[in-house]
């Protein structure tokens, strides 16, 4: 393969992996967007219903004290 040849395939390499990272970044940033909502909601609830329902915040009282023992 000459120069010419070589530096085609390269663009053509570059061009494909840009490409391709662009899909693969996009749908794992939000993955992550979702996993932070999600933990963000899971503790607006434990801090907003939480602390206000007995019932729930004996369960989750329990939980982590089971889990730490």
């Amino acid at each position: 393969m000459n120069n010419t040849g070589f530096y085609i395939f390269a663009l053509v390499a570059v061009v494909i992996a840009g490409f391709l990272l662009k899909h693969v970044v996009t749908c794992l940033l939000r993955t992550v967007v979702v996993i932070v909502l999600l933990i963000v909601l899971a503790f607006a609830y434990y801090f907003l219903v939480g602390q206000y329902d007995p019932e729930i915040q004996g369960a989750i009282e329990e939980a982590l004290g089971n889990r730490q023992q």
